[in-house]
C-alpha cells in the first residue's frame, strides 16, 4: 500500500550543475527517514540543465519533476512546489547543497516532541572545491534582534510545518525580492507571532565558495537593503542599530566579493577533512 510522504523536500533549479544536483539527490536518497517525496521545479533551465533534472527525476519514484517554461524567480518556483507537495512537513534544499543522513529525521522527531516551534532549521558544514572548511552556527531561538545582522535561518537547512507557510502565503514572487525571499520569509513569519528554532548540531551541507560571495551583487545588496527597511519596521525595530542594518548590506556591495569570502572563512572554525 502506498504510504504519503510525510515530507515534501522542495527544490526550485535553473541550469543546476549535473554533478552538485546528483550530489543534492544522493543527501535524500540516503537518509535515514525514509518518508520523504522531492518535489523539483525546473525554473527554465537550457536543455543542458533541463536533462540533468530529468535525469535526477529518473533515479526514484519519490521524485516528482515539474517545468516552468521561463525563468521566473526561487519564490515562484517553491510556491509552485508546495502546490503540489503531499507532506505535512516541508523541507528546503538547494541544488548545490547536502542533506547530511539524519537530518529529515532528526528535525521531524524535533518538531513532533515541541508543539511551540513552527519550524526547525540547524548549523551547517560550510563547503567549497576541497571539502569542507568550517561551520556555520545560528542561534538556538532567534528573536528579532538577531535578524539586525542577517537572516537568522539557513534557509535549505529548514523544515517546515506546512500550516506555518500556508499561513503567511507562501513566498513572494516579486522580482523585488529576488535573492532576499528566504529573508522577507522569516521576517513575516515571527511577524505573525509563529517561531522557529536551529538545532545546534550541523545537518546540512552549505555550498560557500568565492563565487557564492560574488554573485551577491549590487543590486542584490539594494534588494535586501529594503527588505531590511520593511522587516525591522514590522518587527517594531527601531533606532541606530536599524539603520545600521539596513545600511550594512550597501557597506558590503563596496567589498569585493574575493575579500568578503576569505573575512568570513576566518570568522568560521577550519573544520579540514570533516566527513559528511
Amino acid at each position: 500500500m502506498h504510504r504519503c510522504p510525510e515530507v515534501s523536500v522542495v527544490l526550485g533549479s535553473c541550469n543546476p550543475r549535473p554533478d552538485f544536483l546528483k550530489r543534492a539527490v544522493d543527501s535524500l536518497l540516503g537518509q535515514t527517514f525514509p518518508h520523504w517525496e522531492l518535489v523539483l521545479w525546473d525554473d527554465g533551465s537550457l536543455p543542458p540543465g533541463r536533462e540533468a533534472l530529468r535525469r535526477e527525476a529518473a533515479r526514484d519514484g519519490r521524485i516528482r519533476l515539474f517545468r516552468g517554461e521561463s525563468n521566473r524567480g526561487l519564490g515562484y518556483g517553491l510556491n509552485r512546489c508546495l502546490e503540489r507537495a503531499q507532506g505535512r512537513y516541508i523541507a528546503r534544499l538547494d541544488d548545490d547543497d547536502v542533506a547530511l543522513p539524519q537530518r529529515l529525521e532528526r528535525q521531524r522527531d524535533f518538531l513532533e516532541s515541541h508543539a511551540p516551534f513552527q519550524w526547525v532549521g540547524s548549523a551547517a558544514l560550510l563547503l567549497d572545491r576541497q571539502g569542507v572548511w568550517g561551520v556555520q552556527k545560528m542561534p538556538f531561538r532567534p528573536e528579532r534582534e538577531d535578524f539586525l545582522h542577517s537572516s537568522p535561518y539557513i534557509h535549505p537547512s529548514v523544515l517546515f510545518r506546512r500550516q506555518a507557510l500556508e499561513a503567511v502565503g507562501g513566498y513572494r514572487e516579486s522580482r523585488r525580492f529576488l535573492g532576499c525571499e528566504d529573508y522577507e520569509l522569516f521576517f513575516r513569519l515571527h511577524r505573525m507571532g509563529l517561531r522557529g528554532c536551529n538545532l545546534q548540531e550541523p545537518l546540512l551541507g552549505y555550498w560557500e565558495d568565492r563565487d557564492s560571495q560574488r554573485k551577491r551583487v549590487a543590486a542584490r545588496r539594494l534588494r535586501e537593503a529594503a527588505v531590511r527597511w520593511q522587516g525591522f519596521r514590522g518587527l517594531g525595530l527601531s533606532g541606530p542599530r536599524m539603520v545600521w542594518g539596513v545600511l550594512r548590506p550597501l557597506g558590503a556591495a563596496l567589498v569585493p566579493g574575493a575579500v568578503r569570502y576569505r573575512i568570513k572563512r576566518r570568522q568560521r572554525r577550519l573544520v579540514r577533512g570533516q566527513p559528511l
